[in-house]
């Protein structure tokens, strides 16, 4: 998706668009709060135009790619800024986690949630992009500026930590 060429305006908009559903999403696990999750993601589309406008023709690689790692990047500075604790009931918006079925538990969203926050932040970050972005391993590389097996080896040691955490 917009490889090696410049990004228009329209383009943002049409990308932005189509992938509004993942990375509100994304946002609203990261934050805990779907309010906040969508004042990160107009401020991320507002950020994005802006860039494009002051630098028309601006060449970007991979537009979905750039969408994911500038809305990370406000994300941390949003919970930086906003360091009070937060949480929303997983109960309270059932899309947030794509309708989870009956023989889900809400028990254990809460406690993943939880153990989220105890593992090193960037085997969360990962696993948050892979899970609730819906992002391959590629694009968390991209994403994140990191090797393809560092990506790979955060999600499994992360994965492994919650799993550990769940059997308590």
């Amino acid at each position: 998706m917009n490889k090696n060429k410049d990004v228009t305006q329209e383009e943002l908009a049409e990308v932005f668009k189509a992938e509004r559903p993942r990375l509100l999403r994304y946002a609203c696990y990261r934050l805990s709060n779907e309010v906040d999750a969508e004042d990160v993601l107009q401020e991320t589309f507002l950020k994005l135009h802006s860039r494009l406008q002051d630098h028309e023709g601006q060449e970007i690689h991979n537009l979905q790619s750039y969408l994911f790692r500038t809305l990370t990047n406000i994300c941390t500075k949003w919970q930086t800024n906003n360091s009070r604790i937060k949480t929303v009931p997983l109960d309270i918006k059932a899309d947030m986690a794509d309708s989870p079925t009956e023989t889900r538990n809400d028990d254990d969203y809460r406690r993943i949630a939880r153990l989220l926050k105890v593992i090193p932040e960037e085997q969360a970050e990962v696993i948050r992009l892979r899970i609730y972005g819906d992002n391959s391993f590629m694009q968390i590389a991209e994403i994140l500026s990191l090797p393809l097996p560092t990506v790979k080896s955060r999600f499994l040691y992360g994965l492994e930590k919650i799993r550990r955490g769940m059997k308590q």
